[in-house]
């Protein structure tokens, strides 16, 4: 038997023993409606005592398989004890059902009915051979219960005052029961052994899936180290290239401006380069799990502060000015290098795709119940409708962002994407052609020693 199996029959025999504390409730249910229900003479305290031992079994059962679990045995063992466990409980059972019967009528209760539930029960727990065993004994039994009856030893008639039934018509109704359970067992036989072959080989497939998903964790992971070591390599070249450029263009005649401006269109795609080096560096660490965060108190107004001056002879070549709004005191637990990304992304694509002339860039703080909301908004080119939801896709950038910009590496989104998610924020933007674009970054909240929050 395969591991696979043995697990399918622990799986079950817990089932089992829950399943029994509903036939306990259900017999103590009976037992006090059954003056209201039918007219029977039931003989309360034989019926009550083997119901009391059937949850003191259960109980027992109980206790015993939890040890069970807990003796750390190997599945192959636990399933075989599994297996004999099944096989006490249903000889229990049906020892208990058929001395009920015994005191309350025999075949002559509808109860004997309970044989067919057991017959059910062990077509689907075992073996078609050994549920042939159970169908025999919920076949037999009756028909003992019926003889012993007319051999006087059984308890009286649980109909009285009731007249008309007649041996004839008891010994009827046992071949019909006989007849129901040996189609019962024929089909439930058979949908046990189908429904065990699709249980098994669904698990089998789940199994499949997971070892599938496993390898192409795997996959991933050495497909992200193999790409920062390749940019790794890639970064000291253009460095290299950057470096040489400058040395020329410092030693060629100021009167070549053709030539000067070609040298400057160079310098250009090297850093274009570079700054896509070092952002899918970091997107490769940062999926590979190698980038851990190192998260402190952050001052953000200053923080941000910072960012703005490093950008700010930039803004002023195309006449932006940058506004900073907010509580100068306001911290914040974050990364204090992915945060500063975060930032030089959002303020370098405001002033990228802000035309030249007199316009302002908003960075507004405000607190949102347990979050911190770092607004930043433009008067930009905006971004088509149609194209937003694919701007935090990883070299996505917008048809007229490209018209307007033609450098970029369209991974400055999907890293503050990236940033928010490992921080267990969000990002949000909102924008529209010509209307700017404003970009909204949610913090959350988490509180450490001395800091200061709303």
């Amino acid at each position: 038997m395969s591991n696979l199996k043995h697990q399918i029959h622990i799986e079950r025999l817990g089932w089992f023993i829950g399943l029994r504390w509903g036939a306990v409730a259900g017999a103590m249910v009976l037992l006090l409606t059954s003056p209201w229900l039918a007219p029977a003479a039931i003989p309360y305290r034989e019926t009550g005592v083997c119901v009391l031992a059937l949850g003191i079994l259960n109980g027992f059962y109980l206790a015993y398989w939890n040890k069970l679990k807990a003796a750390g045995l190997s599945p192959e063992i636990l399933a075989g004890k599994a297996r004999l466990f099944f096989h006490l409980q249903m000889a229990a059972d049906l020892a208990l059902l058929t001395t009920m019967l015994c005191f309350s009528g025999g075949a002559k209760n509808p109860l004997i009915l309970f044989f067919l539930f057991h017959l059910a029960i062990s077509a689907i727990l075992f073996s078609q051979a050994e549920s042939l065993f159970y169908a025999g004994l919920a076949l037999v039994l009756p028909w003992v219960l019926y003889f012993s009856e007319k051999a006087g030893g059984l308890a009286a008639n649980p109909w009285p005052g009731i007249s008309g039934i007649t041996g004839d018509h008891e010994r009827s109704l046992l071949w019909a029961y006989s007849a129901a359970v040996a189609g019962l067992w024929f089909f439930l036989s058979r949908l046990g052994l189908d429904l065990d072959a699709k249980e098994q080989a669904l698990r089998e497939t789940g199994e499949k899936l997971q070892a599938a998903n496993g390898a192409l964790k795997q996959l991933d992971v050495f497909k992200n180290q193999f790409l920062k070591q390749v940019v790794s390599q890639l970064k000291k070249p253009a460095v290299e290239m950057n470096f040489d450029l400058s040395a020329v263009e410092s030693a060629m005649e100021s009167k070549n401006e053709k030539t000067r401006e070609a040298l400057h269109t160079a310098k250009k795609r090297i850093w274009t380069l570079l700054e896509l080096i070092e952002d899918l560096v970091w997107l490769s660490r940062a999926k590979a799990g190698d980038a851990p965060l190192k998260k402190i108190s952050v001052n953000v107004y200053e923080t941000l502060l910072q960012r703005i001056q490093v950008v700010e002879g930039q803004a002023r070549q195309k006449g932006i000015t940058f506004q900073l709004h907010g509580d100068a005191q306001v911290r914040l637990t974050a990364d204090l290098t992915s945060f500063e990304r975060v930032a030089d992304n959002l303020f370098s694509n405001a002033i990228k795709y802000t035309p030249v002339g007199e316009s302002h860039v908003a960075v507004n703080i405000r607190p949102e119940g347990n979050w911190l909301v770092i607004a930043v908004e433009d008067e930009g080119i905006g971004i088509p409708s149609k194209q937003r939801e694919k701007l935090f896709q990883e070299f996505f950038r917008a048809s007229n962002a490209k018209a307007m910009e033609k450098f970029g590496t369209g991974l400055g989104l999907s890293i503050v994407k990236q940033v928010m998610g490992l921080h267990g924020g969000r990002v949000s933007l909102s924008s529209g052609p010509q209307k700017g674009t404003k970009v909204e970054t949610w913090w959350p909240l988490t509180r450490l020693e001395n800091d200061y929050y709303y």
